[in-house]
């Protein structure tokens, strides 16, 4: 009998374990020589915000948020909610190459050869008591500004946020993480918002 039961609890944790390493989605960066950024705001044509007087990625995501809240308010007190959960649902690894989520569908190459888009996070499509929903490479983290350390956690949520919405690529949760954290966002009345989300087509209301 005690044999069954160490068997059915060995199994149930076998399972939780595999489901929690299931591939979701996740974010990249370009991993140059002189400077790591994130792939959101590499490839916006938009000019951000440098946040002055915030020294610290959460401060910064509030910075955002906060703007948010003016624009869109019940989407911002969710993302607030998602970002006080992100670090503490987060595993730091290093000396790890995190497996290529094809999901980025970006345009481009860096010109410089030098240059490289790296996977910097992954979402896995479930937790568990032995697994966190999101892997991160310590190493890039590390080589962050710390307004890209803020656009990656949330470019995490809206991307968790927009995959539950049906999108099965990063391409607008890209688009949208840049437009919050540029000057353009921040000047912005409720109406430029919520135009963009129409011309995204993504299915939120006010």
């Amino acid at each position: 009998m005690n044999k069954i039961i160490f068997l059915t609890a060995l199994m149930t944790s076998l399972i939780a374990s595999a489901s929690g390493n299931r591939v979701g989605n996740g974010g990249d960066v370009v991993d140059c020589p002189a400077q790591t950024e994130l792939l959101d705001f590499y490839e916006s044509n938009l000019k951000l915000q440098d946040f002055p007087g915030k020294n610290s990625y959460r401060d910064i995501a509030d910075e955002v948020l906060k703007n948010l809240a003016r624009l869109s308010p019940t989407q911002a007190r969710n993302y607030q909610r998602r970002l006080s959960q992100f670090i503490d649902e987060s595993d730091f690894k290093s000396n790890v190459s995190l497996t290529n989520i094809r999901d980025s569908k970006h345009l481009f190459k860096p010109k410089d050869e030098a240059c490289k888009v790296q996977q910097i996070a992954i979402r896995k499509k479930e937790a568990s008591s032995v697994s966190k929903r999101f892997l991160v490479d310590q190493d890039l983290w590390g080589r962050l500004s710390e307004r890209s350390k803020a656009g990656l956690i949330l470019h995490e949520i809206i991307y968790e946020h927009f995959y539950k919405l049906g999108e099965d690529d990063s391409i607008k949760a890209r688009s949208l993480n840049a437009y919050l954290f540029s000057e353009q966002a921040q000047n912005a009345k409720s109406a430029d918002y919520w135009k963009i989300i129409r011309e995204m087509k993504i299915p939120l209301y006010q």
